[in-house]
């Protein structure tokens, strides 16, 4: 990110297992997709609340755009969740 100049306001980091924590669980913006295995997500959540860092993670749910929150899906889901422009040029686009 440093190296390429993105910081948290243009960044957002999506993962699925326990190598992906440390910055899941960071201050950047991050999105566990909702296949990831249940202790992974316990691991998240209860990191995230000791580290003060829930506001930059999300975990998807499923649902958005009639997807499933799973892999690729789930991706949209969290991308769209920090930045509701693109969650608008989504749907808008998603119809067509």
């Amino acid at each position: 990110m440093q190296q390429q100049g993105f910081d948290n306001t243009n960044t957002v980091f999506a993962g699925d297992s326990g190598n992906d924590l440390p910055v899941l669980v960071s201050a950047v913006p991050s999105v566990l997709v909702a296949n990831a295995d249940a202790e992974v997500v316990q691991q998240a959540q209860t990191l995230t609340r000791e580290q003060g860092t829930t506001a930059a993670f999300y975990l998807a749910q499923g649902g958005f755009l009639g997807m499933n929150g799973n892999y690729s899906a789930g991706i949209l889901e969290g991308v769209a969740h920090y930045h509701p422009d693109i969650q608008l040029w989504l749907e808008q686009n998603h119809e067509h």
